[in-house]
Formats: structure tokens, C-alpha cells, sequence
């Protein structure tokens, strides 16, 4: 399954820039209020304290002539009950971001049943759990699925996650898959060398600086007013980019001291992923402007890592024609459901 888009969107800072845009947000209305409409929400109890949430959203019954349209009457049944895709968000985004909803109507449409799941300090949590995100907690996400999966009981279960998200998917996959029972798992565009990302993202002239920038602070902002007594007001305040967030955010928040040591900790790169033993698709574009595609040469996985790059996408993109549908919503549905019968 090729990606091709028309002309005028083979652009990766275009692809990057309308994947969360009211534009697409506008065109994919419909897909993304029935996932919220249909999502049953879930408090996670991840042991240790850690509290996690997310939305279950059940397959369609089976569709006239296989088409995607629901049967008359359909409100979401239990159709995909032998499949499940437990579905990971980006840095910053959540289980309600656009494209969450559109990858969960593809998913529920094609017969798999969809655990949207939220990072800690994501979306609506902030007041779940005192300690702060950091992108080493792959332990906690760890539990909330083999939490989610006892509970739900299928038959086969996928991993799949976005961005920072699919970073997480990879090494949950690399470190615990046969273990937790999963079938196999995709990453769209993960970040694969932390570091090299951060400082893209940390330039002065990226366009993404201030997004990412303003996002972060908002929400460590909003933590302060549940737990004020992790007391870093005072620097987030004086704070003006990325960098001076981190200067406090990774000696104070995290296991790390300095900076290399923290973004080395979520490397894919080297031999983090030597230990996959289910199989696993990585999916990037070489106009990513944020995860640079000549770092992949560096990610040395296992025989099961199967590594897709596409001309174009940029990151997280992937967006197929002006109608803004998403072809990766399209090639996750295709990785999973040959894998139903492999």
C-alpha cells in the first residue's frame, strides 16, 4: 500500500501542520464524534498509586456488503470482541486528539475493538498522580494494558501509538510483548533519537518551538494547581522555550541528572529494540521535519522489525487527498488485520 498524495500535499511541513488542523478537524467531524460518542471511559488502577485513564470504544456489528457503514441501528456492539488495539496518543496530545478519533473509527469499522489510552498528565488526568510525566514510564503504560487485556479478554490484541506514542508502543513491545500476549504492534513516526529531536524542536526558527512550548507550560501550569507543592512555579514562570523547561524539568521531575542521560533513556537507536520478539512495523516519511530519517540507520531491532518509509507524511501526517482522510489510518487497519492471520 503506497503512499502517493496529489501534489499539493507533498509538503512535510504542510502533512505536519493540518493533521491536527480545524481544517481536518472540520472534514473528519463525523469519525471523530462517533469515537467520542461511542468510548466508554476507564479509570486504569496501574498499582503503586498510578492511575491511568481511557475510552473503550467496541467494534461495529458486521456491515452490509462490507462497506463502512454501520448496520441500520448500530450503537456499537461487541463485534471486534475477539481483537482489540489498545491505541497510544503523542507528547501533548490525548485519547480525544483528531487523530485518535479518526484511527479508532477506521479500527472500530474494519472489526477491532479500541482501548484510546492517555499517557499520564495527558488530556483529562492531570490530577490523577503526583509525580509528573516523563517519557521513561513505560513501566506503568505497561500495567494498564495487562490490566485492560485481563479485563477485556481477547482473542488477539495490538499495540499501536503515535509520535511519542508510538515510541512508547516499541518498547513496550521490545520489553514485555509475548509476555502481555500482544499479536504485534505499529509505531507511526516515534521519535528515534530523543536528543536529535528535542534540539530540532528547540531551535529558535522551528515553527514547532512555540507549539510545543506553549503545550507544555500550559499543562505543567494546570498541574501546579492540583499539587502545588512540587513548587516549580517560579521557573516556569521565568521560562521562555523548551530549554529552560528542561533545565528544571529533568533534574527535578525525572531519574536523570542531565539531559543525555534522560533523552537516552527513550533512545530507539543501538539495541533497544534487539529483544523484539513479536513482529513490529515502524512507520516514518522522509520529510519528517521533527524525527530526522537519517537516524534510522542507528535503530539496529530484531529480525520481527519490520521499518516503512514513505516519500512523504511529514510527521504523523500522512493526510491522502483535500478530503483530509488519512492513509495511516488505512495501513494500520492493513498491518492488523494480516496479522489476524499470521
Amino acid at each position: 500500500m503506497a503512499f502517493t498524495p496529489p501534489l499539493s500535499l507533498q509538503n512535510g511541513h504542510l502533512q505536519t501542520m493540518l493533521v491536527g488542523s480545524r481544517l481536518r478537524h472540520y472534514h473528519a467531524r463525523h469519525s471523530i464524534q462517533r469515537a467520542s460518542q461511542h468510548g466508554e471511559l476507564h479509570l486504569i488502577d496501574c498499582g503503586d498509586g498510578v492511575r491511568l485513564i481511557g475510552a473503550l470504544n467496541r467494534a461495529w456489528p458486521r456491515c452490509k456488503n462490507n462497506n463502512q457503514t454501520p448496520v441500520d441501528g448500530a450503537s456499537g456492539g461487541s463485534g471486534g470482541k475477539d481483537r482489540l488495539v489498545i491505541l497510544l496518543h503523542g507528547w501533548e496530545g490525548c485519547y480525544e486528539s483528531i487523530y485518535m478519533g479518526t484511527t479508532t473509527d477506521a479500527l472500530v469499522n474494519a472489526g477491532f475493538d479500541v482501548f484510546r489510552l492517555n499517557l499520564r498528565d495527558h488530556g483529562p488526568s492531570l490530577h490523577l498522580n503526583r509525580a509528573l510525566f516523563n517519557a521513561t514510564l513505560t513501566d506503568e503504560v505497561s500495567r494498564a494494558i495487562a490490566v485492560i487485556i485481563k479485563q477485556q479478554q481477547p482473542a488477539h490484541c495490538f499495540l499501536a501509538g503515535y509520535s511519542l506514542g508510538g515510541n512508547f508502543a516499541l518498547r513496550i513491545a521490545s520489553d514485555h510483548g509475548k509476555q502481555l500476549g500482544l499479536k504485534a504492534a505499529m509505531a507511526v513516526c516515534p521519535p528515534l533519537d530523543p536528543a536529535r529531536t528535542m534540539a530540532i524542536l528547540e531551535n529558535p526558527l522551528s515553527p514547532y518551538q512555540f507549539y510545543f512550548y506553549r503545550k507544555w507550560r500550559s499543562s505543567l501550569a494546570s498541574k501546579l494547581h492540583y499539587f502545588p507543592e512540587l513548587g516549580y512555579q517560579k521557573q516556569l514562570n521565568s521560562s521562555r522555550n523548551l530549554a529552560d523547561i528542561n533545565r528544571f524539568f529533568i533534574p527535578g521531575h525525572t531519574p536523570y541528572n542531565r539531559a543525555e542521560d534522560y533523552f537516552g533513556a527513550y533512545t530507539l537507536t543501538g539495541q533497544r529494540l534487539a529483544r523484539l520478539d513479536i513482529p513490529a512495523l515502524l512507520l516514518t516519511a522522509e520529510d519528517d521535519p521533527i524525527i530526522p530519517v537519517a537516524d534510522l540507520p542507528a535503530v539496529q531491532g530484531s529480525e520481527h522489525l519490520q521499518i516503512e518509509v514513505t516519500a512523504y507524511g511529514g510527521h504523523c501526517g500522512y493526510i491522502s487527498n483535500h478530503r483530509m482522510e488519512s492513509w495511516a489510518d488505512k495501513r494500520l487497519v492493513e498491518y492488523f488485520t494480516n496479522k489476524l492471520s499470521n
